[in-house]
């Protein structure tokens, strides 16, 4: 009778075993977490992972304007239903082209700032990049031009002439920041970029590719 009970408890257990095995080595739908990862798709159709530094630019009222995508040396540019492909074409140029490949922007490198063209390589704005400050003018003289900066108080401060312009000020850790009752932006942290939709000359599509290269400068 001993034997018996014992042989029982034995199956019962590998049966338990076995439907536990089953259970765990079964489909992937139901009973186990995955992570879900977004795509878009590229020019050339192949798929970009969603998993890369992010920033986002929307109203006030929350609806998006902007999503800049850092995908190391590519940069995603959404403006409303259009994406901009970023392609790094040498060290000093970067092309901006559309889901049609058409070129709508280009930025050229130099050692002490950037350059923002249009489709046709002709100058919007051209930025001097500082330890402290950055400086942003529509032409390569840099006359007239923006002075951008993080003063101590933490507050970002745009003088154009030495006259403050406008200013915004920073609270430590706030990952959504509003600028101007205007934008509602994530991710930005105390970015100079900042300063750049304080600014009401520059046009709102060229703000958004200024701020994402400066994202992409650390700036």
């Amino acid at each position: 009778m001993k034997l018996k009970l014992t042989k029982n408890t034995l199956l019962s257990a590998l049966i338990g075993l076995s439907l536990l095995l089953q259970a765990c080595g079964g489909s992937s739908e139901k009973g186990v977490s995955e992570e879900v990862v977004s795509e878009t798709p590229t020019p050339d159709g192949q798929a970009i992972s969603s998993s890369q530094k992010q920033f986002y630019i929307n109203t006030i009222t929350n609806e998006k304007l902007a999503e800049i995508s850092d995908e190391g040396e590519q940069l995603i540019v959404s403006l409303g239903t259009s994406n901009l492909f970023g392609i790094l074409k040498r060290a000093d140029k970067r092309k901006y082209v559309d889901q049609n490949d058409q070129l709508k922007y280009t930025v050229k490198y130099s050692e002490g700032g950037l350059k923002l063209n249009d489709g046709n390589e002709e100058l919007l704005w051209k930025i001097k990049l500082y330890d402290d400050h950055i400086k942003i003018s529509n032409n390569n003289e840099m006359e007239n031009s923006f002075r951008i900066g993080l003063s101590e108080l933490a507050k970002i401060k745009v003088k154009r002439n030495d006259e403050e312009v406008a200013a915004l000020r920073l609270r430590s850790n706030d990952a959504f920041i509003t600028v101007k009752e205007k934008y509602t932006v994530r991710n930005f942290g105390n970015s100079l970029a900042l300063g750049v939709l304080l600014i009401d000359e520059i046009p709102e599509a060229e703000k958004f590719m200024l701020c994402a290269e400066l994202l992409k400068q650390g700036k």
